[in-house]
């Protein structure tokens, strides 16, 4: 009787080592990434803003990051609005083309009016159909994201911090919405 009972606890013992191993791998495999708020001159790290997991990004809650509802689904070239908080595919929100972010409106992701311009670490915003560049918008420093202002993109006060690695799309796309 002896035998059974620790030959019991020990595959129960093995059942949760396999269940923790398998769900860290699954986590992993994710490829999380944050985008904290920042504050200043300096990019003081404030809490989670968005949270972009796979082809997804969430909404991010609290200092540590815990994910909230899904608000885009994106690929390499169209980011749509979710249609769940689980992050089903909706509507059009935005389209790459080349260095430039354009919204898009329909289920088949139809181009409109220029949004964002990426030159180098600097984004301007567009104007019109045609992507005339206005003044700047942002700058890319590193990992943390500034607001920037004037026809030259001059660096002012930080917005965002990046931890992980964020796909260019994704972080235009939050940007966007600035």
């Amino acid at each position: 009787m002896a035998e059974f009972h620790n030959v019991f606890h020990t595959s129960r013992a093995l059942a949760v080592l396999l269940v923790t191993v398998c769900g860290s791998a699954l986590q992993a495999s994710a490829q999380t990434a944050i985008v904290k708020f920042a504050y200043g001159t300096f990019g003081t790290m404030g809490d989670a803003a968005y949270i972009v997991e796979g082809d997804r990004i969430y909404q991010g809650c609290g200092a540590f990051g815990s994910k909230g509802p899904c608000l885009f689904v994106f690929n390499e070239e169209e980011v749509y609005h979710s249609s769940s908080a689980q992050g089903g595919r909706g509507m059009g929100a935005y389209v790459a083309d080349g260095e430039k972010l354009f919204r898009c409106s329909g289920s088949f992701c139809t181009k409109g009016p220029c949004v964002l311009i990426l030159e180098k670490n600097k984004v301007f915003h567009g104007d019109g159909p045609f992507c005339n560049k206005s003044d700047g918008a942002f700058v890319i420093d590193g990992n943390t994201v500034y607001l920037a202002e004037g026809p030259f993109g001059n660096k002012t006060d930080a917005l965002f911090h990046i931890e992980g690695d964020v796909p260019m799309i994704a972080l235009l796309a939050i940007l966007a919405g600035w």
